[in-house]
């Protein structure tokens, strides 16, 4: 139920086509409401009130994934707050373990993280040293958490099993901190020494879609520009591990389809570059440990 609420997006519509974003956005502007004619209702995500046309939603797939991670861990003896992703951490009802966190701990400034986006970081949210960099683009954005864990290697196995029971399987990178990995899409895991860090993928499919649905907008109705941005979104569209869960017949199944989809490697220029700066994050904050 909980994850049906927090991604509505996934259910199958109840009346109307099966067109896509592009499609959608192509016969003009797009309806906010959920039930409009294309399967591609405005996506409404827990950690952000924020509506979008475009499809992919992401940042909601982050807070599906964050929550299946908050329940295997807390099976796995450790605690959401433990062990989860910056998305979920000092959110209501879930205990924020870096409130009791000495000031000074390494974390990352705004310019840091705009060196990597390659964009101006415009807000941070969150506490202590469980964080949220934010951009003026939609998925332009990154979540790092750095927890002091005196189990902080049995936090990586629960991570471990967190991405395998996802669907996901844990991907090693070699030459950073003691040990990490790649975890179920977006999140990059770290250890050094006693530190754990989390740190969530910018979502650059997304950004791509929404930046090709803006030059759709914007071009002339019926002009060959239009044209190309409505190929250029459905590109976009054809690769987006959401599919999944838009295909099934049911909620039931579309909810653990797009979990499971989200959570593999996606292998795409999008995911790649983005683990790039996942990487190049890590380092950053590895020197200040």
């Amino acid at each position: 139920m909980v994850l049906t609420q927090v991604y509505p997006a996934a259910l199958p519509p109840s009346t109307g086509s099966k067109g896509t974003a592009a499609e959608c956005a192509s016969k003009g502007p797009m309806t906010h409401s959920t039930s409009s004619d294309c399967r591609h209702a405005p996506l409404v995500c827990s950690r952000s009130i924020r509506t979008s046309p475009f499809g992919t939603g992401a940042a909601c797939a982050v807070v599906m994934v964050s929550i299946g991670l908050s329940l295997v861990l807390s099976a796995c003896g450790k605690s959401p707050s433990e062990s989860a992703s910056p998305a979920l951490a000092g959110t209501a009802g879930t205990p924020d373990k870096t409130h009791n966190q000495p000031r000074g701990k390494p974390i990352l400034t705004k310019e840091e993280v705009a060196d990597v986006l390659g964009h101006p970081v415009t807000e941070i949210e969150g506490t202590g040293t469980s964080l949220t960099y934010k951009t003026d683009i939609i998925g332009l954005e990154t979540g790092i958490a750095v927890e002091q864990d005196d189990d902080a290697v049995g936090a990586m196995d629960g991570a471990r099993t967190a991405t395998k029971f996802l669907g996901g399987k844990p991907e090693d990178v070699p030459n950073l901190g003691d040990e990490a990995f790649f975890g179920a899409n977006p999140f990059l895991y770290v250890r050094k020494a006693d530190s754990f860090i989390t740190i969530s993928a910018p979502n650059l499919q997304m950004v791509a879609g929404m930046a090709a649905l803006d030059k759709m907008h914007k071009a002339p109705m019926g002009s060959e520009e239009q044209a190309n941005a409505v190929e250029e979104l459905k590109a976009v569209e054809k690769t987006d591990p959401l599919n999944a869960g838009l295909s099934t017949s049911s909620a039931a199944q579309g909810v653990p389809a797009v979990i499971a989809s989200t959570s593999k490697k996606q292998g795409t220029t999008y995911e790649a570059e983005a683990r790039k700066m996942s990487l190049a994050l890590a380092a950053k904050l590895l020197t200040k440990l």
